[in-house]
């Protein structure tokens, strides 16, 4: 995404902000652009389909606060689907119950008030309703809760990259299980926005 679409979006979510309220602010932005599948994790694309899954937000989120002149480090989270604590609808179950559906998740670190902080706007507000771990509040100094449950985290410089590699190493059947559990999640969410559910 280039600059001029980073200081445009910037204005348009934050205009005159002082830094810190700014910084909050976009995080909140992109956290609640609504989580889902849309078959790209280019943050231009996010940002205009107003719709991504955590590898694009957290690119869209990154581009953003670089613009700021804010440093940014990459990480991945190791994690199972089937860890999170969330109200799945008996379809979703199934594909759970028939695999580990393992992923690899991105998040970012920011470098502000002289440390680092943990940022994680994967999960969109509404989600909160159904188990999904959200961040609601930040004081943009501390660390946020990991929206996963974190088996192993790793700094990476290319995120996008290493998620691919990993995913690739996966067994066929737990590939193929991953994918119908995004396709199915996407549209159980798109379903329960469209009905006013959530």
């Amino acid at each position: 995404m280039d600059s001029k679409l980073r200081k445009k979006i910037i204005k348009e979510w934050t205009d005159n902000l002082p830094l810190d309220k700014k910084i909050i602010v976009l995080f909140e932005k992109v956290r609640d652009i609504p989580y889902g599948s849309i078959g790209s994790r280019n943050p231009k694309d996010v940002y205009e389909n107003n719709k991504g899954t955590c590898s694009g937000k957290h690119e869209l989120l990154k581009g953003l606060y670089e613009e700021l002149g804010i440093k940014v480090k990459d990480f991945v989270v190791e994690h199972s689907f089937n860890d999170l604590k969330v109200k799945f609808p008996d379809e979703i179950k199934e594909i759970l119950k028939r695999n580990e559906i393992l992923d690899v998740h991105n998040i970012l670190k920011i470098f502000n008030n002289g440390k680092w902080a943990i940022v994680d706007a994967t999960w969109d507000k509404p989600l909160k309703k159904l188990g999904f771990i959200v961040n609601d509040s930040w004081d943009v100094k501390s660390d946020m809760e990991i929206c996963v449950v974190s088996r192993q985290i790793k700094e990476v410089e290319n995120p996008i990259k290493f998620k691919e590699q990993k995913l690739e190493e996966l067994p066929a059947s737990i590939k193929e299980n991953r994918k119908l559990f995004l396709k199915r999640l996407t549209e159980w969410l798109d379903n329960l926005r469209q009905n006013k559910e959530i």
